[in-house]
């Protein structure tokens, strides 16, 4: 998106980092690595730029970008362990659980999780209580059963499922699109968005989540581990959800270019309608395309 507030952000997720005097040198690593090496940080600039757009302060938005990107990271480390995914590559380096062991991932994800709860708590403790109880609602719907967690849950599960492309889209909806729905959502509520517009972030949720998660699909299908930085093949490995494979890749490639129109109908009539205070999702949708744009190149050339 801007590449001065990525590298601010960089920063901030080493800044506001779990830390305190006399931490277990094994802990410290893990969380050291986790908060170290973050990826392209789509999710926190566009809270960044949201909760700025909104009113928040930039010290306090940074805070809530740097806690989404830690429940984001957090769920990455939980997800690459033997029990889940049994990854052994994330963001170009052995996963957390390769060098440190399982028990120490699992304690830095539990770590940031406890801090971005905290930091979110310290950046919205001066709006009106009606912001405060849906940040807090949209938190528990994004993040519990009904969203992240229940979403891994039922991705473990997915041999048990009737496998049906209906099951895979269902499954990436409540754990990709959970995650931009928290990213979207979380600062949106500081705007109290009318109806009609809390109608239209949602669709774009939706869209933005699939569009994400077909594209790593096809990543995870098509190309090599050392070209994606992440271990690739395992969904198939594990029966795990997988659209490029539930579809075959020609029609989730198709499926990436309806998604595309779709999310930029949705975000033509936030911004026509919304006297510009969602013109920052355009160019969300800008950078996520080039990002997209990309990755097909990459998925072709492998």
């Amino acid at each position: 998106m801007i590449p001065p507030l990525r590298s601010s952000l960089t920063g901030a997720l080493l800044r506001h980092a779990p830390s305190a005097p006399g931490v277990e040198p094994h802990l410290q690593a893990a969380l050291a690595q986790l908060t170290g090496h973050p990826g392209k940080l789509l999710r926190a600039q566009l809270v960044a730029l949201a909760a700025v757009q909104h009113g928040l302060r930039p010290a306090a938005a940074e805070q809530l970008a740097c806690a989404v990107e830690y429940f984001h990271v957090a769920s990455l480390a939980l997800d690459d362990l033997p029990c889940m995914d049994d990854a052994s590559l994330r963001r170009g380096q052995p996963c957390v659980h390769r060098r440190h062991g399982d028990a120490t991932a699992i304690l830095a994800a539990l770590a940031l999780i406890n801090r971005a709860y905290a930091l979110i708590g310290d950046a919205l403790a001066a709006q009106p209580r009606s912001v405060r109880r849906a940040a807090t609602a949209c938190l528990d719907r994004c993040l519990g059963v009904a969203g992240l967690v229940g979403g891994q849950a039922w991705d473990l599960a997915f041999a048990q499922t009737d496998q049906s492309e209906r099951t895979v889209s269902r499954i990436a909806a409540a754990k990709t699109g959970a995650l931009f729905e928290l990213a979207i959502l979380l600062p949106a509520a500081l705007a109290r968005p009318s109806a009609a517009e809390s109608r239209a972030l949602r669709a774009l949720c939706v869209y933005w989540g699939q569009l994400f998660q077909i594209t790593d699909d096809l990543r995870d299908v098509l190309s090599p581990s050392y070209a994606a930085g992440k271990t690739t093949g395992r969904d198939a490995q594990l029966t795990r959800p997988n659209l490029a494979l539930a579809l075959g890749v020609p029609l989730a490639r198709r499926r990436v270019a309806r998604l595309g129109r779709m999310s930029e109908r949705v975000l033509a009539r936030l911004t026509s309608t919304g006297g510009g205070r969602w013109d920052y999702l355009a160019g969300a949708g800008a950078a996520m395309a080039r990002g997209l744009a990309i990755a097909e190149e990459t998925e072709s050339a492998a």
